[in-house]
């Protein structure tokens, strides 16, 4: 996974340059340290030598001072000392030789002058005082400065400094007078106790610094190998650290990736039911986000459906219970859509300590529709034998009470008005009677059908005619079908039946007038929409009636093809017919559907499948074109991305029917692809919202980019809202929701074709 390894390279990257440059810093501080140190030591090891060499100075100048001083033969080079004021100065020897008092300066300096001569870089002695007896003791500027600051008790003045351009360690200690320094400089009025002067001691520096030199090599060479060795530690740590994050990154890839695309709602819970980790499958599912969630751990309880509210309390009171908790669960959604949820709750923990509870959730739905579905229709086939067998036998009594009835009509032609009206009430209940078990048998399914093939146009077109006495002149009626249609094979006089009774049913609902509707059109259904209602992907002819009337409450609604089941008042219906035509419908292969709320009307769907064949087996999968309207032809092309095979074959089939030129595609990435290639061709686009690999939205998104005004149609078998929940949003363009209705597609399709001519021919 290279970008893992890219990603922790950069982060190993943030872990090497910090601890490089600190151990760099720590390097050259130590460095810096160790030759600060070196020089210090240097310069105090030259100290120590002065200060050695003082000690000595003072110990023979004490000892010549102890003796009296010391006599030697006078010469040349040991002339008396004119500034030596003291009576025995000179003395002779027995044999007549001429002796000098030699006292401790002189036998001091005497030494020293002995020493440089043996050495050029000899240490350099002299006694200096402020009020010399000898000029030769004048101090320099340094030594003045060094003698007045004897004056403030200070007992040592030290200095690295130069001497004629050579650098020197020099340092200067004051002399105190003592007893035996009174023969010679009591004149002057010293007393003992007093400084007189002081030693002034010049050590060369330069075989300090050669040798301090030699240590700063070392010094530098042993901090650059032991960076070098540290930067090495540091890049094997990194490595090390580098691999683990590598792993560790991997790990969460993973995790991340499980997550992100599981198409179930996880989250986790900590043994102080504090929110740890929320799964972002939560936004699809509920309409929430993870943020939302995570800022307010309350939302996972208050989006319970109020209903079973008690029992996930329940559920939650045996949090840190060992067993694993499976149950069905309601929630409301941030859209206001109730959803069933299976709901299991695994106990966490390593060892004995318990760690919380890992929560995954499952939308089911669906599959609770399904199962809704299916115990109605099993309900219904078991009042439909019921109402059969019912029927039959009602039949039979029907048939003797009509034909008595019959018989004593022909038979007494004498009687009286009163008593022959009698008579043709039983024959008239006997008639309704026979209809309402016309209507058993319907229910039941136990009437035979009698297929053909059937033009659900021309049921629409015929039975318009007949219902415009039937529902009155204060309603509305609009009959609209399609230039297109699937031919069905159905019972035609069932079909009708079904739709007078919605008619009837829509009358009832509009007492006061108001706008019906009746509209047949083809559609092409895909397996996701067809499959909620148990039928089969394809081509389906939907018939449709709705009304501006009273509507239906979500209660009733649940209900109405139940048998018996009426929300009319008392006597204003039996509560057959919408069962029966739900039964008819059934037998045809077919779906109904409901839309309605309270004071909006009501819309129901019914769906037929198309027939594969006509009676003289000739194949019909393709559409049979009753009328082409020119007005909705075209000679552009048109790009179908629609990952259902059997709409997009559908789609590609009916446009070409029309004139229009069509390039397919079967996912997101393969419609910008084909629009790559031909997009100087490309005029429209009928894009589906949710495909694989990129969603309808991503490709609108690229092709409004690309720079061409193409147009673009947004279809899906979600509604708006639906597609909202999902995070979806189809502004800005075209919607048609699935099943599609060809008309209105191709009349939009040509619409907005036709206005992106003129648009460009008025530039």
């Amino acid at each position: 996974m290279p970008f893992l390894t890219s990603l922790t390279s950069r982060q190993s990257q943030h872990i090497i340059v910090p601890l490089a440059i600190v151990w760099t810093v720590l390097i050259a501080v130590s460095g810096l340290w160790n030759n600060y140190q070196a020089h210090q030591e240097t310069e105090e090891k030259a100290r120590v030598e002065a200060r050695t060499i003082f000690e000595h100075n003072i110990a023979y100048r004490r000892w010549n001072t102890m003796l009296g001083g010391v006599y030697a033969p006078i010469s040349d080079t040991n002339p008396p000392n004119p500034y030596l004021v003291h009576p025995n100065r000179e003395k002779r020897t027995i044999d007549g030789t001429a002796l000098t008092l030699i006292n401790p300066f002189r036998m001091t300096r005497q030494a020293y002058a002995l020493l440089k001569e043996q050495s050029p870089l000899a240490s350099i002695n002299r006694t200096v005082s402020l009020k010399p007896l000898n000029p030769e003791n004048d101090p320099d500027p340094w030594e003045r400065k060094a003698l007045l600051s004897f004056v403030d008790e200070t007992t040592e003045v030290s200095e690295r400094t130069t001497i004629g351009g050579v650098p020197y360690m020099r340092i200067m200690k004051p002399y105190i007078t003592v007893q035996g320094c009174l023969k010679c400089h009591g004149m002057q009025g010293y007393k003992v106790g007093d400084i007189r002067g002081g030693m002034s001691i010049a050590v060369p520096m330069a075989p300090y610094l050669q040798g301090a030199a030699r240590t700063q090599k070392t010094i530098v060479v042993s901090h650059m190998l032991l960076w070098v060795f540290g930067i090495a530690g540091i890049m094997l740590f990194a490595r090390g650290v580098r691999s683990r994050e590598e792993k560790i990154a991997e790990s969460e890839w993973k995790f991340r990736t499980l997550s992100e695309f599981a198409y179930d709602w996880e989250y986790w819970i900590d043994e102080q039911k504090k929110l740890v980790f929320m799964s972002p499958s939560c936004a699809h599912i509920t309409g929430y986000t993870q943020e939302e969630f995570m800022g307010d751990p309350g939302l996972l309880f208050s989006i319970i459906h109020p209903e079973d509210r008690e029992k996930f309390r329940k559920h939650m009171e045996k949090f840190r219970s060992p067993q694993h908790e499976e149950m069905e669960v309601r929630i409301t959604t941030k859209g206001g859509q109730v959803k069933w949820l299976s709901h299991g709750c695994e106990h966490i923990s390593v060892g004995d300590s318990f760690l919380g509870r890992r929560v995954s959730n499952r939308d089911i739905t669906d599959r609770k529709n399904l199962e809704e579905q299916l115990h109605q229709s099993q309900k219904m086939e078991s009042l439909g034998m019921l109402a059969g067998g019912i029927a039959h036998d009602f039949n039979n009594l029907l048939t003797a009470v009509s034909g008595y009835a019959s018989m004593l009509q022909k038979k007494l032609t004498n009687i009286d008005d009163v008593s022959r009206t009698y008579i043709d009430h039983v024959l008239t209940a006997t008639k309704q009677a026979k209809s309402l078990t016309s209507n058993l048998l319907a229910f039941s399914r136990r009437q035979k059908l009698r297929p053909g093939m059937v033009s659900m146009q021309s049921v629409v077109d015929d039975i318009a005619v007949l219902i415009k006495r039937l529902i009155g002149e204060d309603i509305e009626l609009t009959a609209t079908t399609t230039g297109i249609e699937f031919p069905v094979e159905a019972d035609r006089h069932q079909i009708e039946q079904v739709l007078m009774n919605l008619v009837t049913n829509a009358r009832d609902a509009m007492p006061s007038g108001g706008a019906m509707t009746i509209r047949s059109n083809p559609v092409v259904l895909g397996a996701e929409f067809a499959g909620q209602y148990g039928a089969q992907a394809g081509n389906y002819m939907m018939l449709t009636v709705s009304d501006t009337g009273c509507g239906i409450d979500e209660e009733d609604l649940q209900r109405i093809f139940e048998p018996f089941y009426t929300s009319k008042e008392k006597g204003k219906g039996t509560g057959l017919g919408l069962s029966i035509i739900y039964n008819i419908v059934k037998q045809h292969r077919g779906f109904i559907t409901t839309e309605s709320r309270p004071g909006r009307g009501a819309t129901f769907k019914i769906y037929l499948p198309a027939a594969h064949r006509d009676e003289q087996g000739k194949d019909l999968s393709m559409i049979s074109v009753t009328k082409k309207p020119e007005e909705y032809r075209g000679h552009e092309t048109v790009l179908v991305a629609e990952d259902d095979l059997v709409v997009r074959i559908f789609l590609k089939d009916i446009l070409r029917e029309h004139g229009y030129g069509v390039v397919l595609a079967e996912d997101g990435v393969e419609a910008i692809e084909r629009y790559r290639e031909h997009r100087k061709d490309i005029s429209l686009a009928i894009i589906d919202m949710v495909m694989p690999r990129k969603s309808g939205r991503e490709v609108c998104e690229f092709i409004r980019n690309s720079g061409r005004d193409c147009k673009i149609i947004l279809i899906s078998g979600y509604t708006r809202d639906m597609l909202a929940d999902k995070g979806v949003s189809d502004a800005g363009f075209e919607f048609f929701q699935k099943p599609l209705e060809i008309d209105s597609l191709l009349r939009v399709m040509r619409s907005m074709l036709d206005a992106g001519a003129e648009t460009t021919q008025s530039r």
